[in-house]
């Protein structure tokens, strides 16, 4: 019994603590709160009372949902051109006036109507002020916050063009509800502002040693297909709609049992001779004679090359490499002869 009531008394004097921490410590809203309150206080001894405060962070879908509901809207300039936003409501707004042009809230229903830039012109000064407080409080918590250096920009006509006006991919949002003046008009005001990009981490060289290793792995085992080109034949739409069982095709070979082997797009990756392996059809790399010199001696004399004879000039192999739509020449009739009785065997 005597243990559990000691945890009891260890559990409150934490909750204890860990109130009074946070009640010292200066959060965005409590920033936000105390800075209306003194600024309305302070320009016009108005009073105002915060009933609820909420903080939250939204993308850009979110913003027609914020700035809904009519009411001024501000544009707020900010350092390096970013831009933020603040809406104040109709019931606010009608304090504020109230209180400049008769000394006191009257507490009257205010009547659902388009803002003016009179209306703009006169919350300036208080939403200016505001901010400036705003930043000044959360500076004593933290020295680099993201509610620096924003002040009053232009009135916005509509919630398009607002949400046009503010490209940053995430902001901070904080509603206020507020009561004015010693009838408790009811209010709102919104503060929108751009959450800062998160800061990228220190690259580990490890880990990118980790990740170049597991990109060579998926590279190197990605399925490629490859075409065996023995020639292509130039044809007309008709001719080909003419052709039946038994036509013949004419097919212009550079040489006899040679072949293309392309990859997508008829990029042309090697050249290759057609010929047979255990009785099945087969094709056997030729090497290019660049990495031909760059084998070891005994392996280049055992490699096939794909260097043209001396009566080929210039080298066919090396056209279809640079040039994949080239055409080959025309083949000799012997050549075609040898070409076809392999073809037979």
């Amino acid at each position: 019994m005597s243990e559990r009531d000691g945890n009891t008394v260890i559990l409150r004097k934490a909750r204890s603590g860990r109130a009074e921490h946070q009640a010292r410590g200066m959060s965005p809203s409590k920033a936000l709160r105390l800075a209306l309150a003194q600024t309305a206080d302070a320009l016009y001894d108005m009073p105002v009372a915060v009933a609820a405060v909420e903080q939250v962070e939204i993308s850009q879908t979110g913003l027609d949902r914020e700035l809904g509901g009519g009411g001024l809207l501000i544009l707020l300039d900010g350092p390096d051109g970013a831009r933020g936003a603040l809406r104040m409501d109709l019931g606010l707004l009608g304090a504020l006036i109230e209180v400049q042009t008769t000394g006191r809230v009257s507490g009257r229903a205010t009547a659902d109507r388009a803002v003016t830039r009179t209306d703009a012109a006169i919350s300036a000064p208080l939403i200016d002020a505001m901010l400036a407080r705003f930043e000044a409080q959360l500076r004593e918590e933290t020295p680099a916050h993201w509610a620096q250096e924003f002040r009053y920009g232009v009135m916005m006509e509509d919630v398009r063009g607002m949400q046009l006006a503010l490209t940053a991919p995430a902001f901070h949002v904080l509603r206020l509800m507020v009561e004015t003046g010693d009838v408790a008009q009811p209010g709102a005001l919104t503060l929108i502002l751009p959450a800062p990009p998160e800061t990228p981490e220190a690259d580990d060289p490890k880990q990118e040693a980790v990740l170049a290793r597991t990109l060579e792995a998926c590279a190197m085992g990605v399925p490629v297909r490859l075409e065996a080109v023995l020639g292509r034949i130039k044809m007309p739409l008709g001719e080909v709609c003419r052709l039946k069982p038994g036509d013949t095709l004419p097919v212009a070979l550079d040489k006899p049992m040679r072949i293309w082997l392309e990859a997508s797009e008829k990029h042309v990756v090697a050249m290759a001779h057609l010929g047979q392996s255990d009785g099945l059809r087969a094709v056997r790399l030729l090497l290019p004679q660049s990495e031909r010199a760059a084998l070891p001696t005994e392996v280049a004399e055992e490699a096939p090359s794909r260097i043209a004879p001396k009566r080929v000039a210039p080298d066919v192999e090396d056209a279809a490499l640079s040039e994949p739509g080239a055409a080959p020449p025309e083949p000799s009739p012997s050549d075609m002869k040898a070409f076809a009785d392999q073809l037979s065997e």
